[in-house]
């Protein structure tokens, strides 16, 4: 851009200088002066298009800024389930835990429950036997 600027300068410079020398014409310096509007005209297209670089290249920023911080939602999101994953599954594993041990629990009970039921069987029996025996002998009582 400096330079397109730079050769309108000059060649407006090297038009009045050809001029007031007296080895321009007119017509040269009115040449020189369209090659010289020309150049500016190329400068500002250039300036635009520079503006809607930067315009463009901001867009882009504001955009990979909004899709850092959506990834960072998403992994704060995903660092969530995990711990929730893991609460659930200590959860899980205390409660299969906790079952084996009632399980466990209810086979000694009733263990102990087919066993007391066992020995008052054989009380019951060893009553009734020692009845027996004692009626048999003609004992009351």
């Amino acid at each position: 851009m400096n330079n397109l600027i730079r050769m309108s300068i000059f060649s407006a410079l090297a038009g009045a200088a050809m001029l007031a020398a007296g080895c321009a014409s007119i017509d040269d310096v009115k040449a020189a002066r369209a090659a010289a509007d020309a150049a500016h005209a190329e400068a500002d297209a250039a300036i635009m298009r520079s503006d809607n670089a930067i315009q463009t290249s901001q867009a882009a920023i504001q955009r990979a800024d909004a899709a850092n911080a959506a990834a960072g939602a998403a992994q704060q999101a995903a660092a969530g389930a995990q711990a929730a994953a893991q609460t659930a599954q200590a959860a899980a594993q205390t409660a299969a835990t906790s079952a084996q041990t009632a399980s466990d629990q209810v086979r000694v009970a009733a263990q102990q429950a087919a066993d007391a039921r066992a020995a008052a069987e054989r009380e019951a029996a060893a009553q009734i036997q020692n009845r027996r025996t004692r009626l048999a002998r003609g004992e009351r009582g």
